[in-house]
């Protein structure tokens, strides 16, 4: 088998240094950098991100491309390490995908302690600023406000303003280490019973940040014509029936 490989390399390593790659004019040699150049770049960019599920996707795409350039330049160790650990990094996205089983709870302010909510608001408010700058603390007093548990740990805040039908959604916050979705899900999906007994039919959200409009749309929220286009808000709408 390893012979097969290596002279299949070979035969490309030999075409591509005299005719190039695929029309472009691009050595073997420049390709097979240009592809460790990639797996390099998704190695790194994986340790710099918060979410493990994201970690292991992105370790697992440059490890896939460390184990092709290993074979194409016929080093077998570099090769089958990166192989190996492209291995442990998909057995663990199974294993998360699988594994979670995680309790979502969220308690209304009133019920929490307003004093509880004040610390966990100060210590995220750097990071919650950065995703909601126009939405203050006392918006959030004012407003109907719930502080989100996962297995009982505070992991964020979820504020709405209700009109009759419509709940405008003023945060919707959760902290980077439990920024997977899952939350969103059980909010906009799985309990949205819980706001439609409040006489909810219909979610709305304005952001600034595009990061933000892009996990809304994740939830089923869809773009409509922003009237509010000289502030470049971006305006979502979700009806509850859906």
């Amino acid at each position: 088998m390893e012979n097969a490989i290596a002279t299949a390399a070979a035969v490309v390593s030999n075409s591509g240094a005299t005719s190039g790659i695929l029309g472009l004019n691009l050595t073997a040699g420049q390709l097979y950098e240009i592809l460790s150049l990639v797996a390099s770049i998704l190695t790194a960019v994986s340790l710099t991100v918060k979410s493990l599920y994201k970690m292991r996707w992105l370790n697992l795409f440059g490890c896939i491309g460390f184990t092709i350039y290993g074979v194409l330049i016929q080093a077998w160790p570099l090769a089958i390490v990166n192989f190996y650990i492209a291995i442990i990094d998909a057995l663990g996205i199974i294993k998360l995908k699988n594994s979670d089983k995680s309790t979502f709870y969220f308690g209304e302010l009133g019920d929490i302690g307003e004093k509880y909510f004040e610390q966990f608001y100060q210590f995220y408010e750097d990071d919650i600023r950065s995703f909601f700058p126009d939405v203050s603390y006392s918006d959030l007093e004012l407003a109907k406000t719930y502080v989100l548990f996962r297995d009982m740990i505070p992991v964020g805040i979820f504020s709405i303003k209700q009109d009759d039908k419509v709940a405008q959604v003023l945060m919707d916050y959760v902290v980077p280490r439990y920024r997977d979705g899952q939350f969103g899900f059980t909010m906009y999906v799985k309990k949205v019973y819980v706001f439609r007994d409040l006489g909810i039919t219909k979610f709305e959200a304005f952001t600034r940040v595009p990061s933000h409009a892009d996990y809304l749309k994740k939830m089923g929220f869809v773009v409509v014509k922003d009237e509010d286009s000289e502030e470049k808000r971006i305006h979502l709408v979700k009806k509850l029936n859906e």
